[in-house]
């Protein structure tokens, strides 16, 4: 018995250690009015090169307007972001600064450079 709160101190520490080094958490929130995303990309700014298809980490595989997208793979920077509704048209949303806050808002407003 005496041993025990020193065994909840260690699986704490271990714990937080674990938790210490998962890095940032990083979301997308999708404010538009009607808009469904199937498909969400990202790459350094300028680069063009996109990664995976984040909407694939929502549990129906879309981001649905009103609804929070967990973005994973990424570390602090500055991005892209590709977006495909389910329409098809592709819209890019440049220079997503990533490197102090962990989260972008996609709003109707913000949906200029579509085709």
């Amino acid at each position: 018995m005496k041993f025990a709160p020193l065994g909840i101190g260690v699986a704490l520490m271990i714990f937080m250690s674990v938790s210490a080094g998962a890095g940032p958490n990083y979301f997308a929130y999708n404010l538009t009015a009607t808009t469904t995303f199937k498909q969400v990309y990202l790459a350094p700014a300028g680069a063009g090169q996109w990664g995976p298809n984040q909407a694939l980490n929502d549990d129906d595989k879309e981001l649905d307007f009103g609804e929070r997208l967990t973005l994973t793979g990424l570390s602090p920077g500055v991005y892209d972001v590709k977006l495909v509704d389910d329409t098809g048209r592709t819209c890019i949303l440049h220079s997503i600064n990533l490197t102090k806050e962990t989260s972008f808002d996609i709003r109707d407003s913000s949906l200029t450079d579509c085709k």
